[in-house]
């Protein structure tokens, strides 16, 4: 009876322990939910201040590429400033740009022709914008880079009464065309951001090369190349997308790799991480290597280490070298015998 009396003390102390440490992690656990509590009552209220002053700072403008500026009673407003005297619209955001705004000159500036108007768009620099600046039915297509906030646009515009419209109101408008950020992290370090419409266009090519293929690659300056690139290091194609399958890449190595022999190339293709099953057929010049049934699993790269001698690629006048591939996606095909949709 001693042991077992031992025994169950023992376990008791065991079990008092487990539940004071039990406790302990409760009462952390619930003053974290506690914190988190204040801290998103904070965010709500600094929201619905912000949004009392700016009820545009609510808006997702992430995807806004047009953004429209109307002045009414111009007989009352616009007709009646002078030369070099300017309004400005509010501050606005579009495709993802912060504090943009239009500085409009009704009368023009010093430098404009008689009765042109001026228009300008200012934005934060470290931006390259293609845009679109519209005074009534005219406009101009032009592409910028923003170094620092300035604005960028045109001193003799348009005629400017030929604008505006019976009702006596004029719309001036903007559409963002294409947009990069850039950002400088030092030491040679650089981020590039070119906006959500890049990653929405990234993915309607892949619906748009869904029937491609074969893709070929030229490569420029093929000689230098060969002069410049010691053994063991590549060359990489831009991304692209064939057969329903994205962020494809051809990998081509001039000298070969390590342990290659002397004067073969060496060519891959590397797909996504994921599993993909597809028939490729690469070729560099002539020398085609395939159709042979080859399964991508995670990032690892298809081809061959010696695919042929390049010299036997180059012609003699010729500086440049078309590579690529053919393939085939099986799934696709069995997705193509699949589009009825059976309810």
């Amino acid at each position: 009876m001693d042991d077992v009396d031992v025994e169950v003390k023992m376990l008791q102390d065991m079990l008092a322990d487990q539940c004071q440490l039990q406790a302990k992690q409760l009462k952390s656990l619930e003053d974290e939910v506690a914190l988190l509590k204040t801290r998103a009552q904070a965010f709500a209220e600094r929201r619905a201040r912000r949004l009392a002053t700016d009820p545009l700072s609510g808006i997702d403008t992430a995807f806004v590429r047009r953004v429209e500026w109307k002045l009414q009673k111009c007989s009352e407003t616009i007709r009646k400033m002078s030369n070099n005297q300017c309004i400005w619209s509010s501050s606005f955001s579009a495709m993802g740009v912060p504090d943009m705004q239009l500085e409009f000159f009704p009368q023009g500036r010093e430098t404009s022709q008689k009765g042109f108007c001026a228009l300008f768009l200012w934005c934060p620099g470290h931006l390259k914008l293609k845009y679109r600046l519209e005074v009534g039915s005219h406009a101009s297509i032009d592409e910028d880079v923003f170094t620092s906030r300035i604005g960028h646009g045109h001193s003799n515009f348009c005629f400017l009464e030929a604008q505006i419209d019976d009702k006596d109101c004029l719309v001036i408008g903007l559409e963002i065309l294409e947009v990069t950020w850039t950002q400088d992290l030092g030491q040679g370090l650089r981020l590039v951001n070119r906006g959500p419409v890049d990653a929405v266009n990234r993915e309607a090519a892949v619906l748009h090369h869904r029937d491609r293929e074969s893709v070929e690659w030229k490569i420029s300056n093929i000689r230098r190349r060969i002069q410049e690139l010691p053994m063991g290091a590549c060359m990489c194609s831009p991304l692209f997308s064939a057969a329903g399958v994205r962020d494809m890449h051809l990998e081509f190595y001039p000298n070969g790799l390590e342990g290659s022999k002397e004067g073969y190339c060496g060519f891959y293709v590397r797909c996504p991480t994921g599993e993909y099953t597809l028939n490729i057929t690469l070729f560099v010049g002539t020398a085609r290597r395939g159709p042979s049934k080859t399964e991508f699993n995670g990032n690892a790269a298809k081809g061959l280490p010696e695919f042929c001698r390049l010299d036997e690629q180059l012609a003699d006048a010729e500086e440049d070298l078309i590579a690529g591939i053919v393939l085939q996606n099986p799934l696709q095909e069995q997705e193509e015998d699949e589009r009825t949709l059976y309810l």
